[in-house]
């Protein structure tokens, strides 16, 4: 019965870590990892009880020290990977060249930049700079703004919320600087 646990277990592991990574769940990866750790748990306990039979008594608390170094070891990489979304890590090259791409896709949209992505649990915002004819009318301008705005969350499954911000396309000037110095 134990091995039969201990298979199933490996598969029902397997699937919520899968499960958690697709939809950028750091409490469902978590679980699983979790899983993990009780199968290994389990493994060991089993062999150290079989071992324990023939003698060996040594090994049940050899066991849970290693036991308790996996767990250890489990909580740590969750641990990591929470503390990197929580304090703003990096988004991909990757998905930066995708957001690119898919805003340059829309017509009348020449460039990006300054993108920045925010991670909130499962999904994240995005905040992009979006290079357009200077000579638009401040509704075509809007519009090609919402289109960005539109494809990006329909396209990128983690980006739940753009806000984007119209640049003239072709001039230099530094966003940092307010506007009333320039």
């Amino acid at each position: 019965m134990a091995l039969a646990g201990i298979i199933i277990n490996i598969f029902m592991s397997r699937y919520i870590i899968n499960v958690g990574k697709r939809i950028n769940s750091p409490a469902i990866v978590a679980d699983g990892k979790h899983q993990q750790m009780d199968i290994l748990s389990c493994i060991a306990i089993l062999i150290s009880v079989i071992l324990s039979q023939f003698g060996y008594t040594f090994l049940d608390p050899l066991v849970g020290l290693i036991i308790g170094l996996f767990v250890l070891k489990a909580a740590f990489e969750v641990g990591k990977d929470n503390i990197n979304n929580i304090m703003g890590k990096l988004p991909s090259k990757e998905l930066i060249d995708e957001i690119k791409e898919v805003s340059n896709s829309i017509d009348g949209v020449y460039g990006v930049h300054s993108i920045r992505v925010n991670y909130f649990g499962s999904y994240a915002t995005l905040t992009l700079h979006v290079e357009v004819k200077s000579d638009l009318s401040l509704n075509k301008s809007h519009e090609i703004i919402h289109k960005v705005q539109d494809k990006l969350t329909e396209k990128i499954d983690i980006v739940q919320l753009v806000i984007a911000h119209a640049c003239p396309y072709g001039e230099e000037y530094d966003h940092k600087e307010p506007l009333d110095k320039m």
